[in-house]
């Protein structure tokens, strides 16, 4: 596949099916059965100096891709997880799976076109306790927060893409829709038939490349349909747009790679009981994303990346004013051989919510592998 299609294509794929192993989302001709996973612990701690509240998750998610034919693959994604919550009052937890996600993508016209399928396979968790796991997802929905997995089973589901992409000297370009239809379920016990809104997204990327390093930007417009609760609106993801200029840059045995992203958010309308607007307000503010990495090769099968994230979030229209954390920490990779790296890792995150109100404070401790077959 040509280098323009690599680039436009693994952005849209990794949108649509979440794979979290880096170098998954291409179709490159010859590329054996990969799968790759990890075991990733998170700790964080709210306090807001009276009280504690620490939550901790552990995460093993599992991802591949295998190569059907020249040009056709498909990809899986499916994650375990564990959240124990631990307030003043009480202690909940929340386990189980996630969904199964499958991607058939298949390049055409001399690796120009993309199309690309996905299904949701209701695999994973759904009906929860309201009195002792739903606590657990009201405090893995705080975007101030850094964590794994957010969400456990859900309805079926199926999405469509389709994208194109040219390379122009040094210059790459394309672009991408995408739909995501997400199906009925019932999400809390006895609570009734939920169906999450639709998704429609656009993208747009440009890539210019040089001989040591590149600078990119992509763009991504998302539109939602209205969540329904037994056939009745009862809330409206707002539009989103997400801005992200990322770079590149080698230098021998030494890379440099960094992103900063905007993502705009509007405002979220609410719906009472008849059916009718409720109320139209930000439940999330606008955020701003900085990241940064740098790996040193130690030796011929030893990597070294020590790495950076700045989140700055704006305050909501419900009271609750602005939050900011800031992560860092080191990954060691190690190449057995061209068919197995492993990589362990640490990070440690401080931070402030609700304008200093909230002391935030965490720590990350991951081990995984990539293998080829």
């Amino acid at each position: 596949m040509s280098l323009a299609v690599k680039y436009i294509f693994s952005i849209a794929l990794l949108a649509a099916i979440l794979i979290p192993v880096s170098g998954l989302a291409q179709i490159v001709s010859g590329q054996p059965i990969t799968t790759g996973g990890r075991l990733i612990f998170t700790h964080w701690t709210l306090d807001d100096g009276s009280d504690e509240i620490e939550i901790d998750q552990f995460a093993i998610p599992l991802s591949g891709l295998i190569p059907l034919r020249d040009n056709l693959e498909m990809q899986f994604y499916i994650a375990n997880v564990s959240n124990d919550l631990n307030l003043p009052s009480n202690e909940y937890s929340l386990n189980g799976f996630g969904d199964l996600r499958l991607q058939l993508s298949q390049s055409l016209k001399n690796d120009q076109i993309l199309m690309s399928a996905g299904i949701n396979v209701p695999s994973g968790k759904t009906k929860l306790d309201l009195t002792d796991e739903w606590p657990v997802v009201n405090y893995l929905s705080h975007n101030f927060i850094s964590l794994p997995v957010r969400r456990l089973g859900e309805g079926p589901g199926f999405n469509l893409l389709l994208g194109g992409a040219q390379a122009w000297g040094n210059i790459r370009y394309g672009a991408t829709v995408m739909y995501q239809m997400y199906g009925k379920y019932e999400a809390y016990e006895d609570g009734g038939d939920y169906n999450p809104g639709d998704m429609f997204s656009v993208s747009a990327n440009a890539d210019r490349v040089w001989a040591n390093g590149s600078l990119g930007l992509n763009a991504i417009f998302s539109a939602y349909t209205a969540d329904k609760l037994d056939g009745e609106n009862i809330f409206e993801q707002s539009d989103q747009f997400d801005l992200r200029l990322n770079g590149l840059y080698k230098a021998g045995s030494i890379d440099v790679s960094g992103m900063i992203r905007y993502l705009f958010r509007g405002r979220n309308t609410r719906y009472d009981s008849l059916g009718a607007i409720y109320d139209q307000l930000k439940i999330y503010g606008n955020e701003f994303g900085a990241y940064g990495a740098v790996t040193f090769m130690a030796g011929r099968s030893l990597a070294v990346t020590p790495s950076f994230e700045l989140h700055l979030i704006n305050g909501n229209e419900y009271d609750f004013e602005s939050s900011s954390f800031f992560g860092f920490g080191t990954d060691l990779t190690y190449r057995f051989s061209e068919m197995l790296d492993t990589v362990v890792g640490g990070r440690y995150f401080t931070g402030n919510a609700d304008d200093s109100a909230i002391d935030l404070s965490g720590y990350q401790f991951s081990a995984g592998f990539t293998a080829g077959f």
